[in-house]
């Protein structure tokens, strides 16, 4: 299949997705619909309490009811016949009649032009579906090149009911009340094949030159950092001028536990398996994309983890032999970097709490995954330098594809004025990802540049990966930083003071 065609299924995948979002609304409009009907019906019973008060007036006509009591001006007597309780009745039922026959009219037009609607929506991406499939055909005729095997999604899911919900569904979010006893075992064949579609596509590192200015800059943090009397032996920096491709740092090559900010590696696999085809792009995983990137939503996380490795995770612990299945398969997200030459890369852990799986630490085969060694277990270990060039290799249109790289770019980008990361942050409920980091001292300037930024944060660390740029492009710098120590992690002030200390040098030149 040939790059033209790859981009044109691409844009199917993404133009589905845009129609699933439409039907989503449409199910929206179908609830209000319902809403409405009940208030209509709940109408239609006071009509009905009004009938027997009228009725028990007229039959009493020497009891007194409350409207009776309400006195108004007199008016000038008319002659005329006065109604009898048949005729009153029949008023009553006939009004009745109007407004039931009225509201079921307008709520089943209006229901009858939603389906419309979403039949419509079906057709349309049908269409697209079958176009790309002929275009698609016709590209394979012609090519003496055969077409890379794609893998249904379905064999990547395991079966549950949650994945049969069409309505709103989950991301592979397993059923843990009914976890099997025997999991599947695959041969090594399958394995193997499964791993080799994981591959991350720039396969050799960048080549940057030292720079001298650039280890001035890194001295100017650590004297800061000693000037606080803040520890350095869990510190790491990496600083890249993307205008004269050089690079500075200190400690960057050591593993360090980097909480959110492997998050970044996770959106790029995603993105890779979606442009290969082994993973249609749905607005299911479109908004699990947007929560895991933009809020750092660990529930989204852990449905993209499970997608993009085929595993999911289970309450309880998995035989030797099951795990050892299990294990391999997970271990593909740091295969699909350590080819490229991301060196005893590992993000093949879950981010907790994960509130829709009921956990706030690992269980199961997430436990196994750390090992027995509870005082130093295995976790995810990423060097500054590793997310810097991850971040490289985003802004400059190589990670993935150049239109990949563009959508993880929106996704990394924040806006830096106060009313938009201040008064309205995109995850109130957990860290705001530019008070007390990089981005909030650039905020003056935040008409003048451009900031893109994954941070992390524990009780016991801060991290956080960043792009920084003037908009007339003078300067363009990625910092990483990694601090692994409870001190970082409670300041609100050592990050956002380091990235104004080396703005300003690398605005100013010095």
């Amino acid at each position: 299949m040939d790059q033209q065609s790859k981009t044109q299924l691409n844009g199917r995948d993404r133009k589905i997705a845009e129609l699933e979002a439409k039907l989503q609304r449409a199910y929206l409009i179908i609830e209000n619909l319902q809403q409405q009907n009940i208030q209509l019906q709940k109408q239609i019973a006071g009509l009905n309490h009004e009938q027997k008060q009228t009725t028990t007036v007229i039959q009493n006509p020497t009891s007194v009811s409350y409207t009776q009591k309400i006195h108004h001006p007199p008016k000038p007597k008319i002659a005329k016949q006065q109604p009898n309780l048949s005729q009153i009745t029949e008023a009553i039922k006939m009004s009745k009649s109007r407004i039931t026959k009225l509201s079921h009219l307008q709520f089943y037009g209006l229901i009858a032009l939603v389906v419309m609607a979403i039949v419509g929506l079906f057709g349309v991406s049908s269409f697209f579906a079958q176009r790309a499939k002929n275009q698609n055909s016709e590209t394979i005729n012609n090519s003496s090149v055969q077409p890379p095997t794609v893998i249904s999604p379905e064999s990547k899911l395991p079966t549950s009911p949650t994945n049969i919900n069409t309505q709103r569904p989950f991301i592979n979010q397993p059923d843990l009340s009914t976890q099997p006893v025997n999991l599947p075992l695959e041969s090594s064949s399958q394995l193997a094949k499964a791993d080799s579609d994981l591959t991350y596509n720039v396969k050799v590192p960048p080549q940057f030159k030292p720079s001298d200015k650039l280890d001035s800059h890194v001295n100017r943090i650590l004297d800061y950092i000693k000037e606080k009397n803040l520890p350095t032996q869990g510190l790491s920096i990496t600083l890249i001028d993307l205008n004269k491709n050089t690079i500075s740092g200190y400690q960057q090559d050591s593993p360090r536990y980097p909480a959110s900010v492997v998050k970044l590696f996770w959106m790029t696999i995603l993105e890779a398996q979606i442009k290969q085809g082994l993973i249609p792009f749905t607005y299911t995983i479109n908004s699990d994309l947007n929560a895991m990137m933009l809020k750092s939503d660990n529930d989204a996380a852990s449905r993209i983890i499970d997608l993009v490795s085929g595993t999911y995770s289970y309450e309880k612990k998995l035989s030797d032999e099951q795990f050892q299945v299990w294990k391999q398969k997970r271990r593909t997200l740091n295969n699909f970097f350590q080819k490229a030459g991301y060196k005893d890369i590992n993000v093949s852990q879950k981010t907790y709490p994960i509130f829709y799986l009921k956990v706030t630490e690992p269980k199961g085969a997430d436990l196994q995954l750390r090992g027995d060694n509870l005082q130093n277990p295995r976790r995810n270990k990423i060097t500054t330098y590793q997310a810097a060039r991850l971040m490289y290799e985003i802004f400059t249109s190589q990670a993935v594809g150049a239109e990949y790289s563009e959508q993880m770019i929106g996704l990394l980008t924040r806006d830096l004025h106060p009313e938009a990361w201040k008064l309205q942050p995109p995850n109130p409920d957990e860290f705001n990802p530019v008070e007390n980091f990089l981005g909030e001292s650039l905020a003056t300037d935040a008409d003048q540049i451009v900031f893109a930024s994954k941070a992390g944060w524990t009780t016991a660390s801060r991290q956080e990966v960043a792009y920084v740029a003037t908009k007339d492009g003078k300067t363009r710098y990625i910092i990483a930083i990694f601090a692994e120590d409870p001190a970082y992690a409670a300041s609100q002030n050592v990050f956002p003071d380091i990235s104004r200390l080396v703005f300003e040098s690398m605005r100013n030149g010095k």
